[in-house]
């Protein structure tokens, strides 16, 4: 393979080498647009990209593949390999690392700054997907010392997604490397990093730590004087307020981002969710409802399907806490096809939670434990080893409760409670109808001593432990 490769390269005039061997730099498959970003300059004119792309596709060191209505390029993995050799010895890596990583800013902020203006985030959602092994590879080289600005300015741009395609670990992960390595003399930047740890955090077994990256967000956000900015920090403020239980200084924030003039669409809806999160929180279920349905409905007239999902979601949750459990559960029949269709495991976990305990709730346990087991699966996709599956796990150790599986229910209830004490959750009212519920069968239904050893059992398992339980038939 090395010889013919080597026979092809050597056929190449010193265009087509040139750019050739800086498509190494690519992980996967690339657009024409990205083949320009990167390949051109130093002996290449932009102009002549095509061009040369096509004589490489014609030589078949390059694969053309359809991608709807365009066509994405890609190299074979010994051809990368090949590609990236030449690179290095031409003593290119560097320079085209920054030309890739400054390429991909360049297209997440322009959607960044769309969504900003229409609020829907299909596009910077999608582009995610499409780019996340690219990406990963550029915030890995700006943080190993190639241009940490840069980076952080692609982190920014991607803001809170990393959560929507079930990937909020990694997103925290890499928003912590970037606030440290960054100098507090970029208050507007950090204030932005802040304020998206904050959100992933809010909506993940995290969220204990958001609270804090929320004040960071906001004191950087005051220091940079810059209106949108403190905006954006205030609505992440009030969020982690709220779930903090402190009511009067989330209203507060959320009057403030409101007074700013000019927000933005997404700000409004931003700051609409903000409300109705802390009446989900204070009680005033009626207005939750009413607040939800008109953000679902926003997102649905903007085009923004993940954002109408998750409305409709948080809508279904104030109607089971309000008695409405059928209509919880019909309002998730409506979008769970499509959610299952997409790639965003976060939603479909948080989904597939709660539907199975609203179905444990209406009796339905076959239903029930397919639906538990399904978040369970698709939080595992995104890390396997992190306790965040304790929810679900919950919710099927009672649906298996309530059909007689008292041991391996017992065993899953004691790993969930440990799991969920570790992630300091305070359990919400979906989750504390179950454990109640299944404390109170346990106790009734197994001796002192067998539940207490059954319990301890399960609070020593690891996640991969209790996810092979959960998933054992007898």
């Amino acid at each position: 393979m090395r010889a013919l490769i080597d026979w092809s390269h050597d056929l190449l005039d010193e265009r087509e080498r040139r750019l050739f061997r800086r498509l190494g730099i690519f992980v996967n498959d690339f657009t024409l647009e990205a083949a320009v970003a990167v390949g051109s300059g130093d002996g290449l004119d932009e102009r002549d990209i095509f061009d040369v792309l096509a004589s490489l596709v014609d030589k078949s060191l390059v694969l053309a593949e359809p991608d709807g209505d365009a066509l994405r390029y890609r190299l074979l993995e010994s051809t990368r390999v090949y590609a990236r050799e030449k690179l290095e010895n031409a003593d290119e890596r560097e320079a085209t690392m920054a030309r890739h990583l400054r390429s991909l800013r360049g297209r997440f902020v322009e959607a960044w700054e769309r969504r900003e203006r229409t609020g829907g985030a299909t596009e910077l959602h999608n582009l995610l997907e499409a780019e996340l092994e690219e990406v990963r590879a550029a915030l890995d080289w700006a943080l190993a010392g190639g241009d940490v600005r840069c980076g952080g300015e692609l982190l920014a741009a991607i803001d809170a997604r990393w959560h929507f395609i079930g990937l909020g670990y990694e997103g925290i992960a890499r928003l912590e490397a970037f606030t440290t390595a960054l100098a507090e003399s970029e208050p507007a930047l950090l204030s932005r990093l802040w304020s998206a740890r904050a959100t992933i955090a809010s909506d993940s077994p995290l969220r204990m730590r958001s609270l804090e990256a929320a004040l960071a967000g906001l004191k950087f956000a005051r220091a940079s004087g810059e209106p949108a900015i403190l905006a954006g920090a205030l609505n992440a403020w009030a969020r982690s307020a709220a779930g903090a239980r402190r009511f009067d200084e989330a209203e507060e924030a959320l009057a403030e981002a409101e007074s700013i003039p000019g927000p933005s669409a997404r700000m409004r809806l931003l700051i609409l969710s903000g409300r109705a999160y802390s009446s989900v929180l204070r009680g005033d279920l009626a207005g939750a409802a009413r607040a939800y349905e008109q953000l679902r409905d926003h997102n649905h007239a903007l085009g923004n399907p993940t954002g109408e999902r998750t409305y409709i979601q948080n809508l279904a949750e104030v109607e089971h806490t309000r008695g409405n459990t059928s209509r919880a559960i019909a309002l998730l029949r409506e979008i769970l096809p499509a959610v299952r269709a997409t790639t965003d495991h976060s939603l479909l976990a948080g989904i597939l939670g709660n539907f199975a305990a609203y179905l444990v709730a209406t009796g339905d346990l076959p239903a029930a434990r397919d639906a538990a087991r399904g978040a369970i699966r698709a939080l595992a996709l995104g890390d396997p080893q992190s306790h965040g599956i304790a929810i679900p796990t919950e919710h099927l150790a009672l649906a298996l409760a309530l059909a007689g599986d008292l041991p391996r229910a017992a065993r899953l209830a004691g790993y969930a409670d440990a799991a969920l004490l570790e992630l300091g959750i305070v359990r919400e009212f979906t989750e504390k109808k179950t454990h109640d519920r299944l404390t109170t069968l346990l106790h009734e239904r197994l001796a002192p001593a067998d539940r207490e050893r059954l319990l301890a059992e399960g609070a020593a398992l690891v996640p991969e432990a209790a996810i092979a339980l959960a998933f054992d038939e007898p």
